[in-house]
Order: C-alpha cells, then sequence, then structure tokens
C-alpha cells in the first residue's frame, strides 16, 4: 500500500488527561483514511515516577535561557520507563479503543533516532554559570523513517518517543518536540502539530488574548526572545522542521475539544517560511 505524506502530531506531556480526546480527533482523521505519525513526551510521568523512586527532577537553565531536564543516568531510566511503561501504554491503547491499530517505537529501536550525546552543558544556577559532565543528553543526527513508513503502510499509527540511541549504542535523552521535527522531515510531512497545555507563543504568558498567531521565517529570532521556559524548545522545534522541508508547524492547545484538528483550522501559533500554506 502506497503511503501519502503524513501529518505529524506532537503530544506534549503536559497535555496530561487531554491524551484520550487527542486521540480521538486522531482516530477521526485516521478514520478518514489521513495517514498520521504521534509523537510523545512524557516529563510529567516521569517526574512523578521519579519522585516515587526518591529522585526528585532536576533541571538546568542554558546562557540562553532554554530550560531542560537534567538527566543524569538515574533520570535517563526513570524517564525511559515512564515513556515506555506509562505513557506509550495510555496512547496506544486509548487508539486501539477506538479502532485504531498502533504501535508503539522508541527512538532506539530499529536505529531510528540516533543522536550524539553532549559532552558537556552550561547551566546558570544563582546567577553563575557552570559546566555539567555527566547528562545522558542528546542532539539528533540521523532520523531513519523506514520503521514508521513500514508502519504506515500497514495502516498502523506509529507511536513514537525518546530515548535515542547514540552511534556507539548508548542511550540518551532527546528533546521530543525536535524529535518530532526531524522525524516530520524525514518522512516529508506537509504538516507538524505540536499541542501542549497553552494556546500557542503568547506575548504575555498566562494570557490568551496575547496569541502570536502567525510566525514567518523573518520573525523567529523576535519570537525565540520572546518565548519563555519550554515555549524556546518549541519555537527551536518549528525552525528546525521548516528548515526539514515541512510546509507549516503549528503550536496549539492541546487541552482543547479536537484539538488535532482545531489546530489545522490555524487554531494556534503558525510557523512557515514566505506565505501561509494551506494544509493538504
Amino acid at each position: 500500500m502506497s503511503v501519502t505524506a503524513p501529518l505529524v502530531v506532537k503530544l506534549g506531556g503536559s497535555v496530561g488527561d487531554a491524551v484520550d480526546a487527542a486521540c480521538a480527533d486522531v482516530a477521526t482523521l485516521w478514520h478518514e483514511r489521513r495517514d498520521i505519525v504521534l509523537v510523545h513526551g512524557g516529563g510529567s510521568d516521569a517526574d512523578a515516577l521519579a519522585a516515587d523512586l526518591g529522585r526528585p527532577p532536576r533541571w538546568l537553565t542554558s546562557p540562553g535561557g532554554v530550560r531542560s531536564r537534567y538527566t543524569d543516568a538515574a533520570a535517563l531510566d526513570a524517564l525511559t520507563l515512564a515513556l515506555r511503561g506509562r505513557v506509550a501504554p495510555r496512547v496506544v491503547t486509548a487508539l486501539g479503543r477506538l479502532g485504531v491499530p498502533a504501535a508503539s517505537v522508541a527512538g532506539f529501536d530499529a536505529r531510528a533516532v540516533v543522536a550524539r550525546r553532549k559532552d558537556a552543558l552550561k547551566t546558570v544556577e544563582d546567577g553563575r554559570v557552570r559546566v555539567v559532565r555527566d547528562d545522558h543528553s542528546g542532539r539528533i543526527d540521523a532520523v531513519d523513517a523506514t520503521l514508521a513508513r513500514t508502519l504506515l503502510a500497514a495502516r498502523i499509527v506509529p507511536v513514537v518517543s525518546p530515548p535515542a540511541v547514540t552511534r556507539d549504542g548508548a542511550l540518551v535523552n532527546v528533546d521530543a518536540d525536535r524529535l518530532a521535527a526531524a522525524l516530520a522531515g524525514a518522512l516529508g510531512a506537509p504538516t507538524l502539530v505540536i499541542l501542549s497545555d497553552v494556546p500557542g507563543l503568547l506575548t504575555h504568558p498566562g494570557d490568551p488574548a496575547t496569541l502570536v498567531e502567525r510566525v514567518s521565517s523573518d520573525d523567529f529570532d523576535a519570537a525565540l526572545a520572546l518565548a519563555r521556559g519550554r515555549m524556546k524548545l518549541k519555537v527551536i522545534a518549528a525552525r528546525e522542521a521548516l528548515r526539514g522541508g515541512v510546509a507549516t508547524v503549528v503550536v496549539a492547545d492541546g487541552t482543547r475539544p479536537a484539538p488535532v484538528r482545531a489546530a489545522l483550522a490555524r487554531g494556534g501559533t503558525t510557523f512557515t517560511y514566505g506565505e501561509l500554506v494551506e494544509d493538504a
């Protein structure tokens, strides 16, 4: 069976209880014969599991203001257990109840996502910059979309998550938004939808009325300066997706009804190069 260029949807870990609504929306599109790939994070589940194990999560803030998880060996173990043991089964079974066959795929399966471990990270603590060398996070080097395409050809929805694998076979955490961007580019997806717990990029965080509806290629630096917290990584992911050939990226509210279709109707912040490209 031939596969059309799929829609890639990233479910944010912060969406939480709204996963079922997002999966219901994905099921509607799938039954309409749309090819879809889901990518998920699971930070809140990883945090809860780490706390249960007596290892509360820690965070790093780069000099540029980007906040990321401090993934030492124990944190990587908890993250892997949470993503593969809690989040993925929840998503796959939710889709299954709606008549949609789905299969959970980690970045390390079939070496689908190869990343390079970061040797050292700079973090700001109490106004001072220090270097962290025991973090097991990585930057994506390559994505092999063969496994995802094989599942799509069989009308199975790939449900993809970190961790990735290094070239020498070690597990590393990678940002799920940037994973979604890299996978969308590798699949030739026309559109990437990133669902979060906020309406999109806001000029005043917490105020939905200040939504930035569109960001073009000329506006990325300003958008990145405007973004706060985890939104910075979503803006970075959007830029990487566009550079990888994706025509449109929408960052939207994953807690609203029918969140995927709402995002496709431009219900969020739409990132494009040049003129707005209508969804295929």
